[in-house]
């Protein structure tokens, strides 16, 4: 069994144009693999513990991921933090041990670029970014990573993070950046995705989004009342959803991101429909993207043993 950490993974310096294809991969493979909704388990009204499992028959691996999110942030540590399980199918043992922290924040802004890039109407113009956290960052390094053309970045003013989200990504030629004061004036955008972690209300009306925009919420919330007017609604997987508010309302014209990337079904079809592509993460994007994290390290991380029964009856 290998044990790899958080600064082992970080330091393969791992290209993104190569995260972003094991992205890609997922969603054309996704109904090869066999997966289980997450378990959440509450505590208080912000600690959170999930179980996430699933199966990858192809590769011989079944994973799960364990992620805690802390209730306070007392010691400045990330709230969220996770830890991957690998394990092989048809050998006794574990396959690895790995921090889940680096592949969650990068995965899913992967994913959310992925999103953006395959569901947004043509000629671009504006992306709006709310949330500027970590996940905001990792989708920004990705999207920026794969664009051709100039576009403009808004972002919301909040003490100092807009400026700093600014002068993290200016050197970007393609970028240019705009800060607005209201939610509106920001909302009022092509791409929108939504990185904050929680929202206890619509964020806005379903006036202020523009004929054409994409809206990608990372975690979910604060756009429930989209998913009744806008004309299609996008999901990562079918049974992480069936708990949303209007479910039954809108499933009948909800499609999974995997049968859009197989051509089983349309994605965008003209440049006035809203669309919402939900980017809730799912465990077998954690899973691959492990996978190719210990192929990549091979015999750079020593084997820690473990010992395991020799006989049925070991009693």
């Amino acid at each position: 069994m290998k044990i790899i950490d958080f600064n082992t993974i970080k330091n393969l310096n791992i290209p993104l144009s190569e995260m972003y294809e094991w992205t890609a991969k997922v969603w054309e493979e996704q109904d090869t693999y066999l997966l289980a909704a997450k378990i959440s388990i509450w505590q208080g009204d912000s600690g959170r513990y999930m179980t996430m499992p699933c199966v990858l028959p192809k590769y011989n691996l079944a994973g799960v991921k364990f992620i805690s999110r802390n209730v306070d942030d007392s010691q400045g540590i990330p709230a969220r933090n996770s830890n991957i399980m690998l394990q092989s199918l048809n050998e006794h043992g574990l396959v690895a041990v790995l921090d889940g922290t680096y592949i969650t924040t990068m995965r899913t802004g992967a994913c959310a670029a992925y999103n953006a890039i395959n569901f947004s109407k043509k000629n671009v113009e504006t992306l709006a970014i709310y949330g500027l956290g970590l996940t905001a960052r990792a989708f920004m390094l990705f999207y920026a990573d794969q664009l051709n053309r100039p576009i403009t970045v808004k972002v919301l003013k909040y003490k100092d993070q807009a400026e700093k989200f600014t002068e993290e990504f200016k050197m970007n030629g393609f970028l240019k950046f705009e800060i607005c004061e209201t939610l509106e004036e920001l909302f009022n955008s092509d791409i929108i995705v939504s990185c904050v972690s929680f929202a206890h209300k619509e964020l806005a009306s379903v006036e202020t989004y523009p004929k054409g925009c994409t809206i990608i919420p990372v975690h979910t919330s604060g756009f429930q009342n989209c998913d009744l007017a806008f004309e299609k609604v996008f999901v990562d997987d079918i049974d992480h959803v069936k708990k949303y508010r209007y479910y039954e309302q809108f499933k009948n014209k909800m499609a999974r991101i995997t049968d859009v990337a197989n051509k089983r079904v349309s994605g965008r079809e003209n440049d006035n429909e809203r669309i919402l592509v939900y980017n809730g993460g799912i465990a077998l994007t954690d899973m691959y993207w492990a996978m190719k994290i210990v192929e990549k390290i091979g015999d750079n991380c020593p084997e820690i043993p473990m010992s395991y029964p020799e006989e049925r009856f070991w009693i």
